[in-house]
C-alpha cells in the first residue's frame, strides 16, 4: 500500500514551525509499505499521510485537488469512547488492523486513532468521502476532521494490533449514486472543467464572466445597486434571471455553454421547491450538470464557492448592511463558540460539558453556530431562525438523517435549540413546509429552530437540567416522545414534538413498560437491588428485534421509576458490595456495574 510517511521521530506532539516542516517534508516521501512497517513507523512518533498525491500544473501539493489514491483509513477519538471499548469494539476487531495512542492520551483523558486497510486502493475521491462519511455515521464522537483526505497524522506512543490481516472490505459500503455523482461534479467543477478553447457558440455574456469584466457585465444586465442583509445576500443572487445573466435565448432549450455539441441540450427553469431559484441544467448524457448561478460560476471560472460569491455581488453591485445590533449579536456567536471550545468549560458548567462531551453534541452546537450564523433575522432585535431540512443538517453534522434528528430533539430538549410553533413561523415559510410535506408524502413538516445566546443564568440552569438527566439514568434511547414524557412529563415531550403533541403510546409499549417495573421492583425487594442487564435477561418475548425494543423501553422508563418508587442509581465498588451484601453468587467480584436500589 502507498501513502506518505515522514523521516523524523517524535516523542511529543509537533508543535508551530515543526509543523509547517513536517508538511513540506513528505509530501515528497511517498513510500509502499505493509501493514506492520506502518505499525512501527508510527510508533516510533513518525507522522504520516494514508494517501499519495499527484502533481498539478507542475505543483505537488498536500490538498484535495490533488489527492490520488488512499487505502489507509484513520479514524480520530478524543472524547466519547475509552481505549478498552475500542479495543473490545466488535466491528474494529474484525476490520480494523490496529489502534495506536496519541501523543495527548492520558490515563485520564483517552485519546488515540483506529486505522483500517481497505481491500483494494481507492482512486476517486468521492469514494474515500463515502466511506468516511459512513465510518463517522457508526462511530458520530470520532473527530470530524479525518473527513479530509489530506489530513496530517501525527505519530503516537503505543500501537496495539487488531489483525495485521484485517482488511475493510469496499463491498460493504455504498460508493456510489446517482446524488453522490452530481454532488461530487458541483464540487470538484474545477477539476472536470472543459478548457474555454474547447467551447463554441459561447454567448457574450459568458465571455465577460470568463474574463471577469464587471463593469461590461453591469452594463448588460443595467444593474441597480442594493443593500442586503448578509443573509440575503444567496438567496437574492439565485433569484436572478440566469437567461439574462448568461445571455442566452429566452425559451425553450439552447446550446451548452460548458462542452461542445450539434444539438441544444441545455435548459434553465424555476425551482420547484417554490423557493424563485433558477437552475441550470444539462441532459447531455457524457456531460451531465445542474446548478445554481453560484455553481456555475463555480464551473466557468473554476473558483471556489466564496469567490463565485463575491464575484456575483460585485457583478449585482450587492452590499452588505449590518445594524450594530446585529454586529453586536454576531460578537455573541463568537464569544459563544468560544466558550463550547474553553478548556473552562467543564469547571464552569461541568454537568453541561459531561452530558454534551460523551456523544459529540458540544460539535453538534458549535456547527450549527457556525452554520446559522448568516441565517441572523431582525436588525433591532436580531435572532438566529434557521429552517434546513434535516437532510441537510445530517450532511454537516456528517451523520444519518435519523441520528440528526434524534440529536436535534435532545438540544430541543435542553433548551439549546428551541422548535418554534406554528404560531411563531412566518406565514410563507410555514405553508412552503406544509407544501413541501405534502408533495413529498413526509410524516411530518420540517421544523423551524430558534437557537437561543449564550447567558450564564440560561446555562446554570441547562447544566440543573443536565444534572438531573444523568442523575435518571438517560441516554439518547431516552430522546423520543414517550422516553421524555414518560421521564421529564408530557408537557415536556409536547414542547419538544410539537407535531406530536398529546400523542397517544402504543398498547405493547405500555405493557413492556409496566412489566419492566414489576421486575425492577421485585428484584429489589428480593434482595435490595438489581441492575439493567438482570432485568432485560428476564424479559424475554417472541416478536422480532425484542432485544433492540426492550432496551429502549427501559431507558425510556427508567426515570420515571426512579421518581415514582424513590429508587435511585449508583456505582458500584468494593465497600458498596460489602454493605449490600452482593456476593459472587449474584457478580462477579471483577464486575463493578451500576445498581438500581433504594434511596
Amino acid at each position: 500500500m502507498k501513502l506518505l510517511i515522514d523521516t523524523t521521530s517524535y516523542c511529543e506532539k509537533p508543535k508551530g514551525y515543526e509543523i509547517g516542516k513536517i508538511s513540506n517534508r513528505i509530501i515528497k516521501k511517498s513510500v509502499e509499505v505493509n501493514v506492520e512497517e506502518l505499525a512501527k513507523e508510527i510508533g516510533k512518533g513518525k507522522t504520516f499521510v494514508p494517501a499519495t498525491f499527484r502533481e498539478i500544473q507542475g505543483q505537488l501539493r498536500r490538498s484535495n485537488e490533488n489527492w490520488e489514491s488512499q487505502q489507509v483509513i484513520a479514524l480520530d477519538f478524543d472524547e466519547g469512547l475509552r481505549l478498552e471499548e475500542a479495543y473490545n469494539d466488535q466491528f474494529f476487531q474484525e476490520n480494523a488492523v490496529f489502534l495506536y495512542t496519541t501523543f495527548s492520551h492520558t490515563e485520564e483523558k483517552h485519546k488515540f486513532r483506529v486505522v483500517f486497510v481497505l481491500d483494494e486502493p481507492l482512486y476517486e475521491y468521492k469514494h474515500f468521502q463515502a466511506i468516511i462519511n459512513d465510518l463517522l455515521t457508526r462511530y458520530p464522537y470520532a473527530d470530524k476532521s479525518c473527513k479530509d483526505g489530506s489530513r496530517l497524522f501525527y505519530g503516537g506512543k503505543k500501537v496495539v494490533p487488531f489483525n495485521y490481516e484485517n482488511r475493510l472490505l469496499l463491498s460493504g459500503f455504498k460508493l456510489q449514486t446517482p446524488l453522490q455523482d452530481i454532488e461530487y461534479n458541483l464540487n470538484n467543477m474545477s477539476r472536470n472543467r472543459v478548457p474555454p478553447t474547447q467551447l463554441v457558440s459561447r454567448p457574450t455574456n459568458v465571455q465577460l464572466i470568463l474574463e471577469r469584466d464587471v463593469r461590461k457585465l453591469q452594463q448588460r444586465l443595467k444593474v441597480k445597486p442594493v443593500a442586503l442583509t448578509s443573509n440575503e445576500v444567496i438567496n437574492y443572487l439565485k433569484n436572478q434571471d440566469l437567461r439574462t445573466f448568461l445571455g442566452v435565448k429566452k425559451t425553450g432549450n439552447f446550446i451548452d455553454i460548458f462542452h461542445e455539441e450539434n444539438e441544444p441540450s441545455s435548459s434553465i427553469f424555476k425551482s420547484k421547491s417554490g423557493s424563485g431559484h433558477w437552475l441550470y441544467k444539462c441532459f447531455s448524457a457524457n456531460h451531465q450538470f445542474a446548478g445554481t448561478i453560484l455553481h456555475i460560476v463555480q464551473k466557468l471560472l473554476s473558483c471556489s464557492s466564496v469567490e463565485a460569491k463575491r464575484f456575483l455581488m460585485e457583478v449585482y453591485m450587492v452590499t452588505i448592511y449590518e445594524s450594530e445590533a446585529v454586529k453586536e449579536f454576531k460578537e455573541s456567536i463568537d464569544i459563544y463558540k468560544e466558550l463550547l471550545r474553553s478548556e473552562d468549560l467543564e469547571e464552569i458548567h461541568p454537568y453541561f460539558y459531561k452530558v454534551f462531551s460523551r456523544y459529540g453534541h458540544l460539535q453538534d452546537l458549535y456547527t450549527l453556530l457556525d452554520l446559522t450564523k448568516e441565517y441572523i433575522t431582525g436588525d433591532s432585535d436580531p435572532r438566529i431562525v434557521f429552517y434546513h431540512s434535516i437532510r441537510t443538517l445530517a450532511k454537516h453534522f456528517g451523520r444519518s438523517v435519523p441520528a440528526t434528528g434524534t440529536r436535534l430533539n435532545f438540544l430541543s430538549l435542553f433548551n439549546v435549540t428551541r422548535k418554534l410553533n406554528e404560531a411563531e413561523i412566518p406565514d410563507d415559510l410555514l405553508s412552503y413546509q406544509k407544501n413541501s410535506k405534502r408533495v413529498n408524502h413526509y410524516q411530518y413538516r420540517s421544523s423551524t429552530y430558534e437557537l437561543p445566546m449564550y447567558t450564564y443564568d440560561f446555562f446554570c440552569e441547562i447544566d440543573d437540567m443536565c444534572k438531573l438527566w444523568l442523575e435518571k439514568g438517560c441516554t439518547s434511547r431516552t430522546i423520543s416522545y414517550e422516553g421524555i414524557m414518560r421521564t421529564f412529563g408530557r408537557e415536556e415531550a409536547d414542547r419538544v414534538y410539537p407535531q406530536d403533541k398529546g400523542k397517544e403510546i402504543p398498547k405493547l409499549n405500555e405493557d413492556i413498560a409496566s412489566d419492566i417495573h414489576h421486575l425492577v421492583l421485585n428484584q429489589i425487594e428480593a434482595k435490595g437491588w438489581t441492575t439493567e442487564k438482570e432485568v432485560l435477561e428476564c424479559l424475554d418475548y417472541k416478536f422480532k428485534g425484542q432485544d433492540e425494543f426492550k432496551h429502549n423501553q427501559f431507558k425510556r422508563c427508567i426515570g420515571e421509576m426512579l421518581d415514582a418508587y424513590n429508587l435511585e442509581i449508583i456505582s458500584t465498588n468494593k465497600k458498596i458490595k460489602e454493605e449490600m451484601k452482593i456476593t459472587e453468587e449474584f457478580m462477579n467480584k471483577h464486575s463493578f456495574p451500576k445498581i438500581i436500589k433504594y434511596r
